[in-house]
């Protein structure tokens, strides 16, 4: 899949702004706060449906304006045309998605159709970052993977907050026991499916994630994931009954204390020694790559398709070593857009390249190299 040309229209400092990409490596370039990070930004809009900054929509629209506008064309796709517009309407905010002229009522509807993986330098979160983030972005990994799975995620979020307010209202001598039974099954239901997912997921990506370690960092041992569950099995028979067993902690607390919303992906040694306690910050920066370089290859391997792979000024945080070793894996894994503060030169990645030059927020092509 190759993002051939992108238009914005009152999206961040861009009133009007169309750019037309090489199929291969694009560099884009300018001072802090010139706006190139934005480009980045608003690929990510067209394929994700949100900002990587994880940012509302009303903070993405141009200075004294109402609404945003983004869409970028493609080939090597099934489909050629990604639009993606936002707008507040009587004071309500509106979005609008379209695939080839034809408007998509819902997300997994269009999620995983234009499929980009993001280098950003707060990837590093993940690692030292919140449960809750980590298992976001694994979600969102496997939601380019299996769009279905975005309803079971909202349909399994749904019936935690009904069952929560039930719960509540057990806790203060308002509710029914025998209605919380029947949340309790669907509950149980749901989590299973997520569980299992999840499971099998994580057991191919783990593989890739050892692999792009070692090749990255360089070292002799890798660190590798693993699936940390609230809940003590993934049959949903099981579930149920462990549910059952635990209403009298949650009717005490008012809320659902376990299940795949409290779960977390932990990186360890050998010795199940957390990866945080004693890692340096260079070693949490190359891990951080490493899973999006395992995105980018689980992508090409389960949906036999190259994904369109979006480096935003990460090159100044690494040393030599690991910035030519990021290089080589990034070769033919699909068309790049390089951002960076100043030009990366070497010549293995010029050859091909074509660079764009940001200056308050005006944006020039270079020559092709």
């Amino acid at each position: 899949m190759i993002l051939t040309n992108l238009k914005l229209i009152n999206f961040r400092n861009y009133e009007n702004l169309e750019i037309n990409f090489s199929p291969e490596i694009n560099f884009i370039t300018g001072d802090n706060g010139s706006g190139k990070t934005n480009i980045l930004e608003a690929i990510s809009v067209i394929s994700n449906l949100k900002s990587f900054r994880n940012i509302n929509d009303n903070n993405i629209i141009n200075w004294n304006k109402d609404s945003y506008y983004c869409s970028g064309e493609v080939s090597n796709s099934e489909f050629s045309r990604f639009e993606v517009g936002f707008s507040f309407q009587n004071n309500k905010p509106k979005k609008k998605i379209k695939i080839d002229s034809h408007e998509i009522k819902k997300v997994s509807d269009y999620y995983g159709k234009l499929i980009t993986v993001n280098f950003i330098p707060t990837d590093i979160n993940i690692i030292n970052g919140s449960p809750e983030l980590r298992r976001r972005y694994f979600d969102s990994v496997i939601s380019k993977l299996y769009p279905d799975y975005i309803d079971e995620l909202n349909k399994y979020k749904e019936i935690c907050y009904s069952r929560n307010l039930i719960l509540k209202k057990i806790k203060d001598n308002r509710g029914d026991l025998k209605l919380l039974e029947v949340w309790n099954k669907m509950f149980s239901d749901k989590a299973s499916s997520i569980l299992k997912k999840r499971k099998s997921f994580i057991i191919e990506f783990n593989k890739l994630f050892i692999k792009n370690y070692l090749k990255i960092s360089g070292e002799d041992n890798s660190p590798y994931l693993n699936y940390i569950t609230t809940l003590k099995s993934d049959d949903p028979d099981s579930i149920l009954s462990e549910v059952n067993n635990n209403s009298r902690i949650d009717v005490r607390r008012g809320n659902t204390v376990y299940g795949p919303h409290r779960d977390d992906y932990i990186i360890t040694n050998s010795d199940k020694i957390a990866f945080i306690n004693y890692a340096s910050q260079g070693q949490k920066r190359t891990a951080s790559i490493s899973l999006k370089f395992s995105e980018v290859e689980i992508i090409k391997i389960l949906k036999n398709k190259k994904c369109i792979i979006l480096v935003d000024d990460i090159f100044s945080e690494l040393d030599e070593k690991r910035r030519n070793s990021m290089i080589d894996l990034l070769k033919n894994e699909g068309q790049i857009i390089f951002t960076m503060v100043n030009h990366f030169y070497d010549k293995n990645i010029l050859s091909n390249s074509k660079q764009f030059f940001v200056n308050k927020g005006i944006v020039s092509d270079g020559l092709n190299n």
